[in-house]
């Protein structure tokens, strides 16, 4: 095989270990940059794996485990956290090297269970414009949505399944009465024995809302001191929304699948404000959508679009609706690196008035 002598087992390992000087971290990391070592280095990952002995671990199903990964290898990518090399080996590697992160990432799993009695944490983490499916250790399991993350225990221990949600979830639990099932955000406690329920709070919200498909969930408020306030519990088909500041709070009655179909490829809008679809579309497509008319923002939209490209979602929009959009060229920075992709809306009788606008500040930025 190509490149295989070039890759050095040995200064892998030392890597994984984080025990590599500045010079041997430069040499490793290189490789990972360069793309005539995919091949090479997914060979000797693949070795590592197979070499690996975790028979003396029985809570340990390495087989699964790579299958699970496997299953996702081009469409998800995994973030373990531990406040060692894999927190550094994740902020390296782009999604383009998922193929060669998934096999080594979950090395370093198996070396978090031999090497400490303790449990360490996994981190899932959705990257902008994607959907990810994971599994949990008991069984549960879920998606979460562009740009969220998900922290949790690789074994759960103690009285509770309790996770971390940065973003947006959708949970589908085991029921287990003896052991309740708590996603933590900002400072809410969801706490759910069997239940399906999608729980939404970027760190820009203001709010927090949780949408109850099936099942009962309560909703904790966590105050000084660990002590907890109930705010209230859903039945099935609710919705509330919590201030983040104050802790007010609203719950109604709701169509679910508009809250949950994005799991599904679906983006649903049903009624939604102008500023509320922009937001949406700006997460799932990782766009910088940007309201130029103000008008717009009075307006209502409904919709629903599956597995749909922007370009078809801005087309869409535009024959359904009297608004227009306008996408300049992206600039490149001084570091080599495209800026985000902007659109801007205005109305379609103003269409030459914000054309000509956006483009003369553009070229006075440049």
């Amino acid at each position: 095989m190509m490149y295989k002598e070039q890759i050095d087992t040995g200064l892998l390992k030392k890597y994984f270990s984080g025990v590599c000087n500045q010079e041997e971290k430069a040499e490793v990391e290189g490789w990972f940059r360069d793309p005539k070592y995919e091949k090479s280095l997914k060979y000797k990952l693949l070795g590592h794996w197979k070499e690996l002995d975790v028979s003396g671990e029985p809570d340990i199903d390495g087989k699964k485990l790579l299958d699970r990964i496997y299953h996702q290898i081009y469409k998800d990518e995994w973030r373990v956290e531990r406040r060692s090399f894999l927190h550094r080996v994740y902020h390296k590697f782009s999604k383009a090297a998922a193929i060669l992160l998934i096999p080594l990432l979950t090395l370093a799993v198996l070396y978090i269970f031999k090497n400490n009695k303790e449990p360490g944490y996994a981190e899932v983490y959705s990257p902008l414009g994607t959907r990810t499916h994971f599994v949990l250790p008991d069984g549960s399991k879920g998606w979460l949505n562009s740009g969220s993350t998900l922290k949790f225990p690789v074994k759960f221990t103690g009285r509770t399944r309790k996770v971390m949600l940065s973003g947006e979830g959708y949970f589908d639990v085991v029921k287990n009465p003896r052991k309740p099932f708590i996603v933590n955000t900002a400072n809410m406690n969801v706490i759910a024995l069997g239940t399906k329920f999608d729980v939404l709070n970027y760190p820009t919200d203001r709010k927090i809302s949780i949408v109850l498909e099936s099942g009962k969930v309560a909703i904790n408020e966590v105050m000084v001191g660990n002590k907890q306030k109930r705010i209230t519990e859903l039945n099935p088909g609710q919705k509330v929304s919590i201030s983040k500041s104050g802790g007010a709070y609203y719950k109604q009655n709701v169509m679910t699948s508009k809250y949950v179909s994005w799991r599904e490829g679906i983006l649903m809008f049903r009624n939604d404000s102008m500023p509320e679809v922009v937001e949406k579309i700006n997460r799932w497509y990782n766009v910088h959508m940007i309201i130029k008319d103000k008008e717009i923002e009075s307006y209502r939209y409904r919709a629903t679009f599956k597995d749909e490209t922007l370009d078809e979602v801005l087309k869409m929009l535009k024959i359904t609706s009297p608004i227009d959009y306008y996408i300049p060229m992206r600039n490149v920075k001084l570091d080599g690196t495209v800026c985000h992709k902007e659109i801007y809306l205005f109305l379609k009788k103003n269409r030459a008035k914000y054309v000509a606008m956006i483009k003369s500040q553009k070229s006075q930025k440049n």
